[in-house]
């Protein structure tokens, strides 16, 4: 599985592709608020810092030159975060490397997952993500605040930071 990280001229030569990719993927469990944060990011945001780390980031997974999955998040999460996964690669991966890799670029990760949806409560169990809140989303729905930053809790067993990328 190949993981990459676009970049601002990525961004904009790919965004219709992406946004597509996203709306037939998400299976209605994106919320409007992160498809608008998404359709509306500036491409400057992609661009790294001197320590690594850019206001927002989109990961995206392919294997044998398809894409896969794709991770998109802004402001630490705050801003906009969605993770996709075509149906047919799932279970293979792709939502650990992606959501690994946006962690790692923004420094801090917060993302909000509805209650019912527990494929994505356990990707970000198995992270090292805590729940911090829980309240009503978009639809109604009991959703769960999940929290992970990599400066302030690096030193945790079994922590992300020590596993492999």
């Amino acid at each position: 599985m190949e993981l990459l990280l676009l970049t601002p001229e990525t961004w904009r030569s790919e965004r219709r592709k992406l946004l597509g990719f996203v709306i037939r993927n998400g299976e209605k469990r994106i919320t409007t608020a992160s498809l608008q944060a998404f359709r509306d990011l500036e491409a400057a945001w992609l661009e790294s810092d001197g320590s690594g780390h850019s206001r927002a980031v989109i990961a995206v997974t392919k294997q044998g030159g398809r894409m896969t999955g794709l991770g998109f998040a802004a402001d630490g999460g705050d801003g906009g975060c969605l993770l996709v996964v075509h149906p047919g690669a799932r279970r293979l991966g792709a939502g650990t490397v992606m959501m690994k890799a946006m962690i790692n670029r923004l420094g801090r990760l917060a993302c909000h997952v509805a209650a019912d949806n527990i494929p994505s409560m356990a990707l970000c169990f198995r992270l090292g993500m805590k729940a911090v809140s829980i309240h009503k989303g978009p639809t109604g729905k009991s959703t769960l605040r999940f929290e992970r930053g990599i400066l302030h809790d690096a030193a945790r067993t079994g922590h992300i930071d020590t596993l492999p990328q």
